[in-house]
């Protein structure tokens, strides 16, 4: 098992491998419980507010068979969205959404939307400069319940984001993981450079991959899990598909 370094920053949880690697895992939408701070911060006044129960458990699961950087945002959805912009919002689906989200509304929590990011950033550039930005991976990750309207009949395990691969600079890594996921059984939806259909892929990627991989030149991806994989009942499913990632890293660290 790994081990970690672990600390607690302006609410943001990260987790730091004793072992060097080239890929960083955030997490921004499985915070604390957001009745914890009813009454306590404004807040936001639009977007969605529902957490991705479990993503880090799941994250969790990787990191325990894989040096990899951890970073979780604390602070729940309903009051901080760490994957969108802010103070300017950004909207990357202007066929499908009709306005954009920013990720606060309550201004005393900024700080801790910074120091989110700020973190990906140290890490980015701790890897770049270890392994070389080609090599360096982030993996946004997700949980997600609506399957698409575009999904097969058993629906998707996995759907990666890359907004149609504007997100991947270098080589082929998104293509590498459907491939590994795909031959060990999994159902996998891999953007194209063009959408599925007339309108955006679902879970295309939102600010943390787009920004990021703008801003450092690294490839990134948004990883959505679907929900089987994040219950009680699933948790050997999950615990077997986390290690099916930790196995691909691997590979590719």
């Amino acid at each position: 098992m790994e081990v970690y370094s672990v600390s607690q920053v302006d609410w943001t949880l990260q987790l730091t491998p004793s072992t060097d690697s080239p890929i960083i895992m955030s997490v921004p939408h499985d915070g604390l419980p957001r009745s914890d701070f009813e009454g306590l911060f404004v807040p936001r006044n639009s977007g969605h507010h529902c957490r991705d129960m479990y993503v880090w458990n799941f994250v969790r699961d990787i990191l325990t068979h894989h040096p990899s950087y951890g970073i979780r945002g604390l602070l729940p959805r309903k009051f901080v969205d760490y994957n969108r912009a802010w103070p300017q919002a950004i909207n990357y689906y202007p066929l499908t959404q009709a306005e954009a989200h920013t990720a606060l509304d309550d201004e005393r929590l900024v700080t801790a939307w910074e120091t989110y990011h700020r973190s990906i950033e140290s890490n980015l550039s701790r890897c770049i400069s270890k392994f070389g930005v080609k090599r360096t991976l982030l993996i946004d990750m997700h949980g997600f319940i609506k399957q698409p309207e575009y999904a097969p009949h058993e629906g998707f395990d996995l759907i990666l984001g890359t907004g149609n691969r504007i997100t991947i600079p270098y080589g082929n890594p998104d293509e590498q993981l459907a491939n590994y996921m795909t031959e060990r059984g999994y159902h996998v939806f891999l953007p194209q450079p063009q959408s599925i259909g007339p309108l955006e892929d679902v879970y295309a990627a939102d600010f943390t991959t787009r920004h990021h991989a703008e801003t450092s030149r690294v490839n990134a991806i948004q990883i959505e899990i679907a929900n089987k994989f994040r219950t009680k009942h699933g948790r050997d499913a999950g615990i077997k598909l986390a290690q099916c990632f930790a196995e691909f890293f691997a590979t590719i660290s």
